[in-house]
């Protein structure tokens, strides 16, 4: 709506300096018997605008809601007028206007000049709270024990989230290391994830990468494959750009002051696949065979000006890749868009889902025919997660200028929304949405379920903690003996979180073929 808000400013701003059109429409005013059917369009038009100017919650803090509501305020007042007093004194206005045209239409055209590159700019002109306390909000709940939890899955037995903490990528800024990490899905308390890196079996042959290789996780997804065994494929920025797989490993402890035996996951490095020197990777979807759509964004010679540029022409700047261990790496048909982003697939119906980020756009595409069968539009798409048929995204609620008032605060607590979609139709199902809470600048939205919890988990790649809320009923029950909550009660000290404690994975060399422990 931003931008339609601010063309509509900028149009009017390029017409205002000629004076013969402005002088037709006068003349052809001045020549009508009446106003009144021109009045009452007014006010019917000014309704719709004054419902959805004021239509949500906190509007005043939106520039571009702002703007409608005052327009349609102008409309109704001036419609109002017309049917209720009369026309003499507009008319005489008009006679002044054209008379003092320029001296007056040239700063006007500039006021609007000025207003579309702020609408444009600006979404949300609000307060920014802050958020440097890690205390929950009024409608949202945070847990500061992870740093850029970008991108999330949740482990076989329902209990965990393995998560990767995104060290940076282009254009903004270089790609830096981060890390996977294990996060009790209930206390949202973190737990300790051992990883040991094994034979490169899962991935290309060429691709060789050792404990002490550089290491930047972006993109993560998690499948059961074909065998039974859990793989888990990352995209990493350090180094070449490439994709890690690894397999995740239930691991049976002993129990502790007597409470029951708890499964924990470590991970074994399987082996890994470099993408072409020509793409630069964001998002990876795994199949049950081991073989995997990963999205390309841009080149690496994509700078923050094109970036900005990309804003308002939104071209195609990448695709979507498949890969597979016996034709490589090849392009999938009817991905091409501005900076392909989330991207997950459908193995049963096959169809793949691609958030363009840049785009603001969400497309089903059928990966036989290449058909785009649906879109969803969503302002800077990022993560998809696909969950019981149903598709759950995260999108903006501000323009790209509003981080600039954040500064130096992480996260960015802007206005955000969490959509879940019907993944056959791209409908809409529900929404909620965020504006003054401890968390902002979303990537991922992960639902959450157990027999007393119904939430939604949400990631961002800026900031030092997890976000979720609670969609549905919870019943209190006793939690597990080792853990404590995660997030202290308003106005007392936040506590160190306690861990679970330490994961005990057998030396490398008891590893040769291992096959997942279960419960």
């Amino acid at each position: 709506m931003n931008i339609a808000v601010a063309v509509g400013f900028l149009v009017i701003a390029l017409l205002l300096p000629f004076k013969p059109l402005a002088v037709r429409c006068t003349d052809w005013l001045l020549s009508l018997a009446s106003w009144r059917l021109i009045a009452a369009g007014e006010v019917l038009l000014a309704l719709p605008l004054l419902i959805w100017g004021a239509g949500v919650a906190d509007w005043y803090f939106y520039s571009a809601r702002i703007a409608v509501f005052v327009i349609g305020l102008l409309l109704m007042a001036e419609g109002l007028y017309i049917l209720v007093v009369d026309t003499p004194a507009l008319e005489k206005g008009l006679r002044f206007f054209i008379k003092h045209y320029y001296p007056i239409a040239i700063p006007l055209a500039l006021i609007f000049l000025l207003l579309a590159v702020f609408v444009f700019a600006r979404s949300y002109i609000g307060p920014i709270p802050d958020v440097s306390n890690c205390e929950s909000g009024t409608t949202l709940s945070v847990s500061c024990v992870v740093n850029n939890p970008e991108d999330m899955v949740i482990t076989p037995d329902n209990r965990f989230i393995l998560l990767s903490q995104f060290g940076g990528s282009g254009p903004s800024s270089e790609a830096g290391p981060g890390s996977l990490a294990l996060v009790h899905a209930e206390t949202k308390l973190s737990v300790p994830l051992a990883i040991i890196y094994s034979d490169n079996t899962w991935g290309d042959s060429q691709c060789v990468k050792t404990a002490d290789s550089p290491f930047g996780p972006h993109g993560i997804d998690l499948v059961e494959r074909t065998d039974g065994r859990y793989q888990l494929a990352v995209v990493n920025h350090m180094g070449a750009e490439s994709i890690e797989m690894f397999e995740l490993i239930a691991v049976d402890t002993a129990p502790v002051d007597k409470s029951p035996k708890l499964i924990k996951w470590g991970l074994v490095w399987r082996g890994c696949v470099v993408a072409p020197e020509e793409n630069f990777i964001n998002d990876v979807s795994l199949l049950r065979d081991g073989s995997f759509f990963v999205s390309h964004m841009y080149s690496h010679e994509f700078t923050t000006t094109d970036f900005l540029y990309q804003v308002i022409a939104k071209q195609d700047t990448g695709y979507v890749l498949h890969w597979d261990n016996h034709t490589g790496f090849s392009q999938v048909p009817g991905t091409e868009g501005s900076q392909p982003n989330g991207v997950v697939f459908d193995e049963a119906n096959n169809i793949l889902y691609v958030a363009f980020n840049i785009a603001d756009k969400l497309s089903a595409i059928d990966v036989i025919t290449g058909q785009v069968l649906h879109s969803f539009y969503a302002d800077a798409l990022d993560n998809l997660v696909l969950d019981k048929g149903n598709l759950w995204l995260t999108s903006l609620d501000h323009a790209l200028l509003d981080v600039l008032a954040c500064q130096e605060s992480t996260p960015c607590p802007l206005p955000f929304r969490v959509t879940k979609l019907e993944a056959s139709s791209l409908t809409e199902i529900e929404r909620w949405s965020f504006t003054q809470q401890p968390f902002g600048l979303p990537s991922v939205a992960l639902p959450f379920q157990t027999e007393t919890l119904n939430q939604v988990i949400v990631g961002t790649f800026m900031g030092d903690r997890l976000a979720y809320f609670d969609i549905g009923p919870r019943v209190d029950t006793e939690m597990d003996s080792t853990l404590e909550p995660a997030v202290e009660p308003k106005g007392e000290p936040k506590a160190e979180p306690k861990a679970l404690p330490p994961v005990e994975l057998k030396p490398l060399n008891n590893y040769p073929d291992i096959e997942p422990i279960t419960e």
